[in-house]
């Protein structure tokens, strides 16, 4: 009985089917590539993923290969394509051009878009980080995703900060009112896009974790 094709020798015939766009290329595992595994690249950085799996031999799974990313897919923006491993290739590349890769071209455009935004966000709260605790002598600053914490040890007590868009909350831990008043008013000075009720204090919240 003759041995069917792997993933990694389909990738090639099926790039060729496809036309002189797409490129094969290999899955690593360490220095080592993967036999049951490999990629399909196209020269606008579009991916297709292919693989077979243990639980189900025989047959190639292709799905969508986007840049890491927090995108919330919605349903079917992930769906792959399910064929025989002794189908020809260009039957399968086929059924690659057809519906599936519109598809996946506007998934991995949505994606770019996604994670161009979210880069902006964080510049923009990047910037915003530095412009407060230039204004507050001793605060420490930790960015995670699109949100700023800065942390601010005092004698009693401490301020945290959470910046995240255009929202800020300030939390104060055995902190003098006066305290509360020069962070918000820092904060509504400096950062004059985000509004801050002139009855706004900062606030003890044991539980807020920054």
């Amino acid at each position: 009985m003759d041995q069917r094709p792997t993933a990694a020798e389909l990738a090639h015939p099926i790039a060729l089917a496809l036309g002189g766009n797409w490129r094969p290329g290999p899955v690593l595992h360490g220095a080592r590539e993967l036999t049951h595994a490999a990629t399909l690249t196209h020269l606008d950085g579009r991916q297709l993923h292919l693989s077979e799996r243990f639980d189900d031999p025989d047959h190639l799974h292709i799905r969508g290969l986007f840049p890491a990313t927090d995108y919330a897919f919605r349903r079917g923006e992930t769906d792959s394509i399910r064929v025989a491993t002794d189908e020809a290739a260009d039957s399968i590349a086929a059924l690659i051009s057809g519906d599936f890769i519109a598809r996946q071209q506007e998934v991995h455009q949505r994606v770019q878009e996604h994670n161009g935004q979210q880069a902006k966000a964080r510049q923009a709260v990047e910037g915003h980080a530095r412009t407060v605790a230039a204004l507050l002598p001793g605060a420490r600053t930790r960015i995670e995703g699109t949100t700023a914490y800065l942390h601010i040890d005092l004698d009693p007590g401490s301020v945290r900060i959470g910046i995240d868009s255009d929202t800020v909350n300030i939390v104060l831990s055995d902190a003098p009112p006066i305290i509360a008043d020069a962070v918000v008013y820092a904060v509504s000075r400096f950062l004059p896009h985000i509004e801050t009720p002139e009855e706004e204090f900062g606030h003890l919240d044991e539980e807020f974790d920054l």
